[in-house]
């Protein structure tokens, strides 16, 4: 019993290492950055956002433009394989925090 009680608590240990590593990564923060960017109806009608198939290249879109609504349903595919990611990572610790202390 002792054994796996302290095999379920490392593996939460690194669950949640997991979960923040990716909640403060560059690229997850820079994705989220650009979401809300490329959706906000305010401010410059020119935006400087990374290409997602090329990260790392800045490209200048207006605002509206097909080319960033495209960027955008890009960004979003991205972001939301992120939260399905850390979603199943939070239901493993669920999990297991729910077999150690019921």
């Amino acid at each position: 019993m002792g054994k796996t009680r302290s095999s379920a608590l490392i593996q939460i240990m690194q669950i949640e290492d997991q979960i923040l590593s990716i909640i403060n990564g560059k690229k997850y923060i820079k994705i989220q950055q650009y979401v809300r960017v490329l959706k906000d109806l305010s401010g410059n009608a020119i935006l400087n956002v990374e290409n997602p198939d090329e990260i790392g290249k800045i490209v200048k879109l207006r605002k509206n433009s097909k080319e960033a609504k495209e960027y955008l349903a890009k960004y979003e595919v991205m972001l939301n394989e992120y939260d399905t990611l850390l979603m199943e990572l939070r239901k493993r610790k669920k999990s297991l925090n729910s077999e150690l202390f019921g």
